[in-house]
């Protein structure tokens, strides 16, 4: 912009976007920027799981300055890295850079200008996340195991103690085809088929 220079700049981080225990300020946060190098972050998150193992559950890692994809392909990297299985929870927000550009003319105003800049906020966790959290945006690295515990359900039952078959069986033909139902098997094999496909890249891209 002609006759105009950048006087202030702030930035307004957003908060944690998790509910309770995965939002407190003792939370392990591990921020990755496009400069951050996988070995040291996954190597502190391992050291962090292995020092006590008994109350060292989870991590949050967090994208810096747009590091969004980068931040995706560490947690990647260490799912496939470490032996056990690892649920992931994952929720994308965006920060604010505000900033004000001074007009050097009399006259015109001065402009604020607000730049909204992805951020992504990923749990990983050694347990499974409780049943009432959960959502789409949960995965779990093992293909035989959930992202979250299942939910109880009390079967519905008719007046004389027998399930209603009727209605289950209307429930199942709902369920098939809809996209909120549980992955099919085929769909994981995909899923792990492209995670290690990413992995390729990933260390092809190091070696270079």
């Amino acid at each position: 912009m002609d006759n105009y220079v950048p006087s202030d700049e702030t930035t307004v981080e957003p908060e944690n976007p998790f509910p309770a225990p995965y939002n407190g300020e003792d939370v392990k946060t591990m921020l990755v920027s496009k400069s951050s190098k996988f070995s040291k972050i996954n190597g502190h998150v391992r050291e962090y799981f292995t020092e006590k193992p008994d109350c060292n559950r989870f991590v949050i890692y967090k994208s810096t300055n747009g590091a969004t994809e980068k931040a995706i392909s560490c947690v990647e990297v260490f799912k496939q890295q470490f032996e056990e299985p690892i649920y992931q929870w994952t929720r994308a927000v965006c920060s604010k850079r505000v900033v004000l550009w001074k007009c050097q003319q009399e006259g015109p105003r001065d402009i604020r200008v607000t730049v909204e800049v992805p951020v992504i906020f990923i749990v990983i966790s050694r347990d499974p996340f409780p049943g009432e959290y959960s959502c789409m945006s949960m995965q779990c690295s093992s293909d035989k195991e959930i992202a979250f515990l299942p939910a109880l359900r009390s079967s519905k039952k008719s007046a004389g103690g027998k399930s209603d078959k009727k209605d289950k069986k209307g429930n199942r033909r709902t369920n098939e085809g809809n996209k909120w139902t549980k992955p099919t098997s085929e769909q994981r094999k995909k899923e792990h088929k492209e995670r290690n496909e990413l992995l390729k890249e990933i260390e092809c891209s190091k070696k270079q």
